[in-house]
């Protein structure tokens, strides 16, 4: 451990590749020091202080953890996030090096100025949530979040310090850790002081505890001792904001559920977290993209002043939980919706051999059941195909009804429909998980039945159960918000069937069905849902809405730092914005230099770039061959037509956009083509209304990547229609 009496004394030191020049002071991971390793770039060097009196297994086990932890941190790259440049061992001691960047942290701010608007609380929120999530997404909670780690740039944007140091703190000490840990961990989530494991809720704790000290410009909890506090993070309610009459009621209930004492109420995304925040705060911000969320709460539910569900959307779930008695609830973005159990008993599964699913009041079709007598052995296929005869005449009894009813009907016969699919939670990294179903001639079901949709995989078994239609004023629809998954790969038909009574597959006659066009949608999918060939297996209307999103941002950050007349910065900025733009396979692009990094310049693009061979003429190329397939729709050259318009514009808009930051790179003081620049950037991404008929429409001008998007998503428009 390095002694305080002895802090002076490694002045001068080499570090590894580092000279230790001035000590900085002493924070909870250990000391602090100014180091340098060459004569311009300067970087802060802190030392981890290890475990005190430990054996030489245990130091090991120690060491290894932290570089485990330290290469997971070393690979980091948000602008929300300090970066570590750098890590290694001195004299038996862990070390970290960051960049040296002018910072202040929040508890800095608010001790100086106070609490802070709800605005502002806002938009840090959304900084601070995004490099959580992006944490999460890399297998890394950050364990100690709170205003001392979280700083304040110079232009104003958050980085987030320290993800994943508390485990290692708390290895320092095994006894007393917890409780020395509370000196400095006023969001600390009751699980965490009770040694239990933690989760992404745990950090979503923290959040609460740290936009409470924003908005109140106190610690949510405060008191004498620090059993005090331990008691008041395990049993007490977060305080009343009664005393802040700015703050809206609903912002409350947004805090107490993001700080309930058992994490399974609590949000569990930080993305989560802010979109209620924002959507308790009534003002629409037309600029802010939601993030997007599997789901907001596990099966708890939100109090109703936070988020509001439609009553279309509560009657859907009514009906979901009514028609099927093992479907699990979940929220998506504060809209309900039910997943269904797989339709076939895994071989994994502890059941009686020859149960039923939970809930099911009648036999799977014969179609499904003669695949599963394929699976039985001996007297298990005697048993399967005597239940599949008997399911057999009862389903043929009943398509003997459903024939006489059509007879009867004939308006069923020339029923017909459509089914749309679209995000449940748009924005920048949404997925298709959602879709619409609207049926017109079609009479209503006999008494004691209903229409139910689904999405079946031939080759797995697999089956989601959609709902039921409701009866509409034009016919009958449903409106489907799935889980995180994309329903383009779900399976490759959807039927609506006629059920009675509770089931959990469909037992019922086919009334209207669609096989999804197999050869047309494996290039829909890569424009909706993966390219193995870009980074990270991204789509690539996503990649492209991703990146004109990353360069949009980063526009505004440029103008920013034109207002500092910091010239560096601002190379180093039109350099960012040139890698997004072009990828790591263009004329201009380069990796950003150490000096753009210790500005905190760090946003690069995912490599794969917008112009050349990009996410622009790779979509392009690849809608095109989803038209060249036999299987291929009108609705696809229909929609493929008002994306390429789309794709078009972004590339002239992008285009102009190179040229100016390539004159702002050669002549950083000359701000002429500034707002060009600006406005280029948000027309790539959000599209821009140049007719003035309040929206952004599929034609030459106006259409952005979200518009492309969307008419990536409407190509996979599907027609519904009465089996053959």
């Amino acid at each position: 451990m390095i002694k305080h009496a002895s802090l002076d004394k490694l002045v001068g030191t080499s570090v590894g590749t580092y000279v230790v020049e001035q000590y900085i002071g002493q924070s909870k991971l250990g000391a602090s020091y100014l180091a340098h390793a060459d004569q311009t770039t300067t970087y802060v060097l802190r030392f981890l202080e290890g475990p005190a009196h430990a054996t030489p297994k245990e130091r090991e086990a120690y060491l290894e953890h932290f570089h485990y932890r330290a290469n997971q941190i070393a690979a980091f790259k948000h602008p929300h996030i300090l970066p570590l440049v750098d890590f290694g061992v001195f004299r038996g001691l862990p070390y970290l090096v960051t960049p040296h960047i002018p910072l202040r942290s929040l508890r800095t701010r608010i001790d100086k100025n106070g609490a802070l608007n709800t605005f502002t609380v806002g938009r840090y929120l959304d900084q601070i949530a995004t490099a959580l999530e992006y944490a999460h997404e890399h297998g890394v909670l950050h364990d100690d979040l709170s205003v001392d780690t979280i700083f304040i740039r110079l232009d104003g944007q958050l980085v987030v310090t320290d993800f994943g140091m508390g485990s290692l703190l708390e290895m320092n000490s095994p006894d007393k850790a917890r409780k020395q840990s509370l000196a400095w961990g006023e969001g600390y989530a009751p699980e965490q002081l009770l040694g239990k494991p933690i989760q992404p809720a745990t950090d979503v704790y923290a959040l609460g505890a740290v936009i409470y000290h924003l908005l109140t410009g106190s610690p949510v909890f405060a008191g004498n001792t620090r059993d005090d506090i331990v008691q008041q993070q395990l049993y007490a309610s977060i305080p009343p904001l009664t005393q802040h009459s700015d703050v809206p009621v609903g912002v409350y209930s947004v805090l107490a559920c993001a700080m309930a004492k058992d994490a399974e109420q609590r949000f569990n995304q930080p993305g989560a977290f802010a979109n209620a925040y924002h959507h308790a705060l009534g003002a629409v911000d037309k600029t802010r993209v939601p993030f997007a969320v599997s789901d907001v709460l596990s099966t708890k539910k939100l109090p109703a002043i936070v988020i509001e569900t439609s009553l279309a959307d509560t009657q859907l779930a009514d009906d979901a939980r009514s028609n099927n008695q093992s479907a699990g609830t979940e929220r998506t973005s504060g809209r309900i919706h039910t997943v269904h159990q797989p339709p076939v008993q895994r071989a994994t599964e502890e059941k009686p051999a020859g149960a039923k699913p939970e809930g099911s009041n009648d036999s799977p079709r014969p179609a499904l059941m003669g695949r599963l007598r394929k699976r039985g052995r001996g007297r298990v296929k005697l048993a399967l195909l005597v239940v599949s005869l008997i399911a057999l005449l009862i389903i043929t009894g009943a398509a003997v009804g459903v024939t006489l009813l059509l007879q009867k009907n004939n308006a069923v016969a020339h029923a017909s429909g459509q089914v749309t699919f679209f995000s449940s939670q748009p924005g920048a990294n949404e997925q298709t998980n959602a879709l619409q179903i609207t049926v017109a001639q079609l009479v209503a079901p006999p008494a004691g039945k209903v229409y139910e949709a689904w999405i079946l995989n031939d080759q797995t078994e697999d089956v989601v159960g959609l709902g039921k239609l409701v009866a509409t004023k034009q016919g009958w629809s449903l409106t489907y918000s799935g889980t995180n998954s994309n329903l383009l790969t779900a399976g490759n038909k959807l039927e609506v069937t006629l059920e009675r009574g509770a089931v959990t597959v469909p037992a019922g006659p086919v009334i209207l069905l669609v096989n999804f066009p197999v050869h047309a949608f494996q290039h829909i999918e890569h424009l909706l849902v993966s390219f193995p060939p870009a980074p990270a297996k991204t789509a690539l209307l996503l990649g492209l809405m991703q990146q004109t999103h990353m360069l949009d941002n980063q526009a505004v950050v440029l103008q920013t730092v034109a207002n500092s007349k910091n010239a560096a910065m601002m190379v180093c900025m039109a350099q960012s914005m040139l890698d997004i733009i072009e990828g790591a396979h263009g004329l201009h692009y380069h990796p950003l230099s150490d000096t753009c990094m210790d500005l905190g310049v760090i946003a690069n693009g995912d490599g794969y770039g917008l112009l050349g061979q990009g996410y622009v003429s790779t979509a392009e190329k690849h809608a095109a061959l989803a038209l060249s397939q036999p299987d291929a729709t009108n609705t696809m050259h229909e929609h493929a037509a008002s994306m390429d318009i789309a794709l078009t514009n972004i590339s002239g808009w992008v285009t102009t956009m190179e040229q100016d930051l390539l004159q702002v790179r050669g002549h950083p003081t000359d701000l002429t083509a500034l707002q060009e620049i600006t406005t280029l950037a948000d027309n790539a991404y959000r599209g821009v209304d140049v007719n003035g008929n309040g929206q952004i429409e599929p034609i030459a001008g106006e259409a952005g990547a979200l518009v492309a998007f969307q008419q990536g998503q409407l190509m996979a428009t599907l027609s519904l229609a009465p089996p053959v």
